[in-house]
């Protein structure tokens, strides 16, 4: 009887890992922030703050050294950017100087 149970629990468990509802959901509360939000103070809003807080604070408890890095330069300015690339104005007459100027080996 013990083996039954286990089949059964196994089953389910394979079953509820192949719905992938902590995807869904996470999926869901993402796109329920992009374009035009739900009303504050709607059920909507309420179940997608309530998703994406546990989405968050699972990170913080699975990642905590990137959790802690990520807080304390949260507001860091932007790195320097590198300088602009510079392009010869003559390219155009250099690259069509070269092949005669070299000898092709043979």
């Amino acid at each position: 009887m013990a083996w039954l149970y286990a089949a059964v629990l196994l089953a389910a468990g394979f079953a509820l890992g192949r719905a992938r509802l902590g995807h869904r959901a996470s999926d869901w509360a993402h796109w329920q922030t992009t374009g035009t939000p739900p009303a504050r103070r709607t059920a909507r809003w309420w179940a997608v703050f309530a998703v994406l807080s546990v989405e968050n604070l699972a990170w913080i408890v699975v990642h905590p050294v990137q959790a802690r890095h990520a807080w304390r330069h949260r507001n860091d300015p932007p790195p320097p950017r590198s300088p602009a690339v510079r392009i010869d104005p003559n390219w155009a007459e250099n690259r069509r100087a070269r092949p005669a100027d070299e000898e092709q080996p043979s």
